[in-house]
């Protein structure tokens, strides 16, 4: 990832950080909400144990999304995309 993209993860980060995630739910997706992903659509194979049925995916700079997974209120991110398109197709 370029410092641009590390700083606009954090950036964004801070601002989703006043929020709960019952209003972040609230956003939009291509805001500082998320949508759902189904593990099929997924092009990275996760290790077994961090394995999911389903990922969320939030956006860092620009449309450019994270994919992890919540558990409670803490959110584990397992791919950054640097590149549209290589995490999971858009």
């Amino acid at each position: 990832m370029s410092p641009s993209q590390q700083a606009a993860f954090l950036v964004k980060w801070a601002k989703r950080s006043v929020f709960t995630w019952k209003e972040l739910s609230a956003h939009q997706r291509h805001g500082l909400g998320s949508e759902q992903l189904s593990a099929t659509s997924i092009k990275r194979s996760p290790p077994e144990e961090l394995a999911q049925d389903k990922y969320m995916a939030l956006r860092h700079e620009g449309n450019h999304p994270f994919v992890g997974y919540k558990i409670g209120d803490t959110f584990y991110v397992l791919w950054m995309e640097a590149d549209y398109g290589d995490v999971y197709d858009h």
